[in-house]
């Protein structure tokens, strides 16, 4: 269980300058419409209303959004959440890590080498989350991320990933890494995702 931060609650403002309702709010009114402010990531869920399987037909940018989906989701300690994702969940990841998808190509290609250990599929994990922040869509990709939440929610939500994503990128991700390590453990969904991702983007 995680509480929001009036740092990172600030640092996510800075995000979208233009939202005026958002730069609006206070804190306290944000704790009154979220109870308290406290963040369970398994009490959240996706939409129903699309294909949940990743589609036989899946192309590039498709499967783009499905891995940084993932590593968004391991990166935060919130994999319970993969098993809820819709494909039109995917296909808004992918729309906002467009600007740096290029740069995602050697991560997934770590992530999807039968060779590659759990520390460096980790790493990679982290790459990907890096590279979002300084190519600029971490507040697309939050967006994305938390899209199907209410007005509220998604600002608490996207607020506490903010404060733990800045907190790793300004260190050199050991702990994170080391984190998410442990969660391989039972997040295959990451290597098949990056697998058929690797297949469709011909990597």
């Amino acid at each position: 269980m995680r509480t929001i931060t009036p740092a990172s609650f600030q640092a996510y403002k800075v995000l979208y300058p233009d939202d005026q309702r958002l730069q609006a709010l206070t804190l306290e009114e944000l704790f009154e419409h979220t109870g308290g402010g406290l963040v369970n990531w398994e009490n959240i869920s996706y939409k129903q209303n699309a294909t949940l399987a990743v589609s036989s037909t899946l192309d590039c940018a498709m499967g783009i959004g499905y891995v940084v989906f993932d590593c968004v989701c391991l990166f935060l300690g919130a994999a319970t959440l993969r098993a809820s994702v819709t494909a039109e969940v995917a296909e808004d990841m992918a729309k906002a890590a467009e600007p740096v998808a290029n740069q995602l190509s050697k991560y997934i290609k770590t992530m999807s080498a039968a060779e590659s250990s759990r520390f460096e599929v980790a790493t990679a994990v982290f790459g990907i989350i890096s590279t979002i922040y300084s190519g600029g869509c971490l507040g697309a990709v939050l967006g994305a991320f938390l899209g199907s939440l209410t007005w509220y929610n998604a600002i608490l939500y996207g607020a506490t990933a903010l404060g733990t994503i800045l907190a790793a990128v300004a260190t050199d991700g050991a702990a994170e890494i080391g984190i998410i390590v442990v969660e391989l453990a039972t997040a295959g969904f990451l290597v098949g995702d990056s697998i058929n991702c690797a297949k469709a983007c011909s990597y």
